[in-house]
């Protein structure tokens, strides 16, 4: 996955700014300040390439000429290379359709064949209140290169995101005063507008827009909350679909709230489970994934852990994780791929013992508050993510009546659930306001009037080609849920891609070639890929605090290996060591930070890799680590590390492999002299 970054492009202006705002500020990360953005675009990629996908040598672009008079043409921002952009007017509130218009703004990446296009795809990466063409546009023209020459893309901006008429409420969109607050000032800022940005609406935008450039079909993409979105078009404007794809989509009406909350709740343990099964470094201390999360759960229920630690830019941070903590800072939002998933059974083990270090980083590193920063309004709007999420959602309670008689209403309908409804997780911490997002955050939204529902009253489906896919690592829109959705479309097609997290085309190639052979053909002739993981990533088996309580490494058959069992133990904790700091990196992409237990190590742009540079660094606390490491972009891994401390003899190691690479789970061969004698051992890369 990370691969393709680097060998294809950095997406400019993909990845919300508002995620590095927050975390240069030092401040808590809000997980919905990228919200659904495909995890490719988040992680920013390894070089720094600006490739057009859509040039071609094409004549300039156009609007096609099926296009109406409706279409305002403007100028393309500067990074739309290639596309026509412009506005289509529609109604702010349809019951009003001479009153205020709101323009929605199109990027269409027109065809670079002859003759009239087949079809224009639409996309929609999810949400809400993320803009499509100002935070999705690059990942979009890369998707769906292939495809260009017999089909246009068309990247449209939601109502309330992007350039079609943001919304921007101050002090929620940078966190400046108590959230409570916060959403009732957005609320009131929107007026009776605030029950406009239902996904209802939005689906009547993308018929306007369709209809205003003359396409006859469409081909929609839409990944997460792009699922509403599809959903809504599909109910009501069906006859204009030409396929649909759809990526761990939301999209089930009629399930309320809590419904989705029991859905993430339960794939946690599954997520899990996975992760540490398909690794060779976590599976062998771990046989009971699951159980083992279940019993931690319990622990940090019964008895918090609280102390000082360090985020991933090596700032400190005083961290108190109880069962709320568990679930928002560590379970929830994986940290970089997936390390918090793969730390978190290592980490508990290490607590069991009296060593806590290991579970309080973990809180560190994701640790956010309900208030955050979430920039650039046209990027991700906040005041958007409660408009559209919270009038779109069933909820517990009459929006009629005052915020604390919803919050009885919704404490009511908590209480009467089962009481392992949320297992292995319990029902305060579930529906807490942190994990509820669209449920519990949405009590001081208002809904003046009767929005414009995901489905209509006579909703059918319509029988379309549809593709349905999600991630088995996914617990964001799980698959509990997505079945759901592949339920509604009729004779859609559901596939499960093994190891991949949410938006399965940001996670393999496997998922990015699938859904672009969908739209071009209509079918998949081989689907056989989503049954192979990728990639496997990185996890941790154990935490040592003593060199002697680490696994030994391997001896290397092909190498003269002179090493006894300690010193190989030694060997995997000077691996471990390396690896923990590079996983510090890829979390928050900063370029220092602090080892597990005491040291540095800062990283630096080379011309074939990162070059991370460990000094004094100590993952178990008897052993000292100093060198460098080189993290190629061709995903190639070599390190020269000094080892010293009261747990080993001392020398100097060397260790050549692949992080982070795609195929099997390879190992590291680890060479050198460890108290003068030779080393050859091998250690599992993931």
């Amino acid at each position: 996955m990370r691969n393709l970054v680097a060998q294809f492009v950095v997406l400019v202006s993909i990845f919300a700014p508002t995620t590095a705002q927050a975390q240069n500020a030092n401040a808590h990360f809000n997980p919905r300040s990228n919200h659904d953005l495909p995890q490719i675009q988040r992680l920013r990629g390894k070089r720094n390439l600006s490739l057009s996908f859509i040039s071609r040598g094409a004549a300039t672009p156009h609007l096609p000429a099926s296009a109406n008079s409706t279409v305002i043409s403007t100028t393309c921002p500067p990074d739309a290379v290639g596309a026509v952009c412009g506005y289509v007017p529609v109604p702010l509130d349809r019951s009003q359709p001479h009153g205020a218009q709101i323009q929605i703004f199109f990027e269409l990446y027109v065809h670079f064949n002859p003759g009239a296009a087949e079809s224009a795809i639409l996309v929609n990466f999810g949400g809400p209140g993320v803009g499509t063409t100002t935070a999705e546009g690059g990942f979009a023209q890369y998707l769906f290169a292939a495809n260009l020459d017999v089909h246009d893309l068309l990247l449209v901006d939601d109502r309330g995101t992007g350039f079609s008429g943001a919304i921007d409420c101050e002090d929620l969109q940078h966190g400046i005063n108590l959230f409570d607050q916060e959403e009732t000032s957005c609320a009131a800022q929107l007026g009776n507008a605030a029950s406009n940005y239902g996904s209802g609406d939005v689906g009547r935008d993308m018929e306007a827009v369709r209809a205003a450039l003359g396409y006859d079909k469409v081909d929609y993409f839409g990944a997460s909350y792009g699922g509403m979105d599809v959903t809504a078009y599909a109910t009501r404007f069906g006859k204009h679909l030409r396929s649909i794809v759809l990526d761990a989509p939301a999209g089930t009406p009629e399930l309320n709230e809590l419904a989705r909350l029991q859905y993430r709740t339960h794939s946690d343990p599954r997520m899990v489970r996975l992760d540490c099964q398909r690794s060779l470094n976590c599976s062998p201390d771990h046989p009971n994934p699951a159980g083992e999360l279940t019993q931690l759960i319990q622990i940090i229920h019964n008895k918090p852990v609280e102390g000082d630690s360090f985020d991933a830019y090596g700032d400190p941070v005083h961290v108190r994780i109880d069962e709320d903590g568990l679930l928002n800072f560590v379970v929830t939002y994986p940290s970089g791929v997936f390390s918090s998933t793969g730390e978190i059974l290592a980490a508990g083990a290490a607590l069991k013992q009296g060593d806590p270090v290991p579970l309080l980083r973990l809180g560190a590193e994701g640790s956010f508050a309900v208030e955050g920063e979430y920039g650039d309004p046209t990027i991700n709007s906040a005041g958007d993510f409660f408009a559209r999420g919270c009038v779109d959602a069933k909820q517990p309670w009459d929006w009629s009546d005052a915020v604390p008689d919803r919050q009885e209403e919704y404490n009511e309908a908590v209480s009467a659930l089962p009481g392992n409804y949320f297992a292995p997780f319990s029902k305060s911490a579930a529906a807490g306001i942190l994990f509820s997002t669209l449920g519990a955050e949405c009590l001081w939204w208002e809904k003046p009037t009767p929005s414009s529902p995901v489905t209509p009253e006579d909703v059918s489906y319509p029988r379309v080609p549809t593709l349905v896919l999600d991630g088995d690592l996914d617990n964001r829109v799980p698959l509990e849920e997505t079945n759901k959705v592949a339920a509604l479309f009729p004779g859609s097609l559901a596939l499960t891609v093994q190891e991949a997290g949410h938006e399965t085309v940001g996670w393999t190639f496997c998922a990015q070639s699938l859904v672009s052979e969908f739209v071009e053909n209509l079918a998949l002739a081989d689907t056989s890929c989503v049954s192979t993981p990728e990639t496997v990533w990185p996890a941790v088996g154990r935490f040592p605090l003593l060199a002697k309580n680490a696994r030994a490494a391997e001896v290397d058959p092909s190498g003269s290996n002179e090493a006894g069992q300690g010193e190989r133990k030694v060997a995997s904790v000077a691996v471990a060591t390396a690896i923990d700091s590079l996983q510090r990196f890829y979390i928050g992409f900063g370029t220092d930070g602090v080892g597990l237990r005491a040291g540095t190590w800062h990283l630096d742009f080379g011309d074939t890799g990162y070059l991370l540079t460990l000094t004094n660094s100590v993952f178990s606390s008897d052993v000292t680590v100093n060198g460098t490491v080189l993290w190629g972009y061709d995903d190639s891994f070599t390190a020269d590390l000094t080892v010293s401390g009261t747990g080993t003899a001392g020398g100097t190691l060397h260790i050549e492999g692949t992080w982070l690479a795609s195929g099997p789970v390879g190992k590291f061969a680890v060479s050198g002299t460890l108290g003068g004698k030779n080393v050859a051992v091998l250690v599992p890369e993931a």
